[in-house]
């Protein structure tokens, strides 16, 4: 408990990669947007909110290249290291996911659109439901994209860029073969149709269980990578 606890202090050192740099990207983006939107005469939607998903997924691939060799130069568990770092990101997500829900409110609530009909943090079909529901959206996405981050990275580290290539390679592979097969037997109609008859909340429960393939995953390869 101890060294993981040690990691956990080792990644809130870097408060740059893990807390500055996402919202610097984030709020960036919404101030460009909301400087276009006051120029505009009509509602205007952006899907700048994207940016900060997609930082976790950056965090998740570069987090252990900068820091799992340094943890085990440390002489540190493996097995605490990803835990560790799991506790991170689940810490991290947690904060992020307030503070997201958070703006919306002062979006869609308090000021509505910030004056100038700018839909940044409060988005429509994102935002549906409960105050739980879109906590947990928030939450379980930022998860996902954090750990198919951090599957990748582990590829590479425990496989080297052969690895990589090879599992690249594949995935290109299978996603031909399902888009050949979705399209000869004419399933893209009702893949839509299956998103459209979900919830976002619904959504984001299904990415669960691929969450935690490559937490596991993860978990696995680590475990037998070197430094």
């Amino acid at each position: 408990m101890n060294h993981m606890t040690g990691i956990l202090k080792m990644h809130y050192r870097d408060k740059w990669l893990w807390l500055f740099m996402p919202w610097i990207i984030l709020l960036s983006s919404f101030f460009v947007n909301l400087v276009l939107a006051f120029f505009m005469q009509e509602p205007m939607y952006t899907g700048g909110l994207a940016s900060i998903f997609i930082y976790m997924f950056v965090t998740g691939v570069i987090i252990l290249v900068q820091t799992f060799p340094f943890a085990l130069g440390l002489s540190l568990r493996r097995t605490d290291y990803f835990f560790g770092t799991s506790l991170m990101a689940v810490i991290t997500s947690a904060i992020f996911s307030l503070l997201l829900f958070l703006l919306s409110i002062i979006e869609s609530k308090l000021t509505p659109g910030w004056g100038v009909q700018l839909h940044y943090f409060h988005v429509p079909y994102l935002n549906d439901g409960t105050v739980l529901e879109q906590l947990w959206i928030y939450f379980v996405i930022m998860l996902h994209m954090f750990y198919l981050g951090f599957v990748i990275s582990s590829i590479f580290r425990r496989f080297g860029k052969s690895g990589l290539f090879i599992f690249g390679a594949v995935m290109f592979i299978l996603y031909s073969i399902a888009g050949f097969l979705m399209t000869y037997y004419k399933w893209w109609g009702d893949l839509f149709n299956w998103f459209a008859g979900n919830t976002a909340f619904e959504l984001a429960l299904w990415t669960m269980p691929l969450t935690v393939l490559c937490a596991l995953l993860s978990f696995w390869m680590l475990r037998k990578s070197t430094v």
